[in-house]
């Protein structure tokens, strides 16, 4: 992708909206696994010491809550702003994601607790 960078291609008003969809899902099983399918990423991704980590504990914490989905959103934008390879992979796992909200909700195969890129 050479010089492209995260904020590109994911704003964090895309994620806002996204992780906001994820809560308000329209079938607790599907934004359960998505959830669940975000917090294997970004350990995966970031490490266990890194802003959206921290951030991901808070939302886990309070989920649904704005603030905390704010500020994981941006801290997803500004760590995979430093890791184009992580960019690469988290902007896959937000277009899964996107499909299978699009999907009314219906889990595909493509996202789930344990996902490989």
């Amino acid at each position: 992708m050479g010089g492209v960078c995260i904020v590109d291609l994911i704003s964090v008003s895309a994620l806002v909206s996204l992780l906001s969809k994820i809560f308000n899902s329209t079938t607790e099983k599907a934004g359960e696994q998505l959830w669940q399918s975000l917090t294997a990423v970004v350990r995966r991704l970031f490490g266990r010491n890194t802003t959206s980590v921290e951030a991901v504990k808070r939302l886990g914490e309070r989920p649904g809550d704005p603030d905390a989905i704010r500020a994981l959103a941006q801290a997803l934008v500004d760590d995979a702003g430093r890791d184009p390879q992580a960019a690469a992979q988290l902007r896959h796992w937000v277009l899964a994601a996107e499909r299978t909200i699009a999907a009314d909700g219906a889990v595909s195969g493509e996202v789930s607790g344990n996902v490989t890129f």
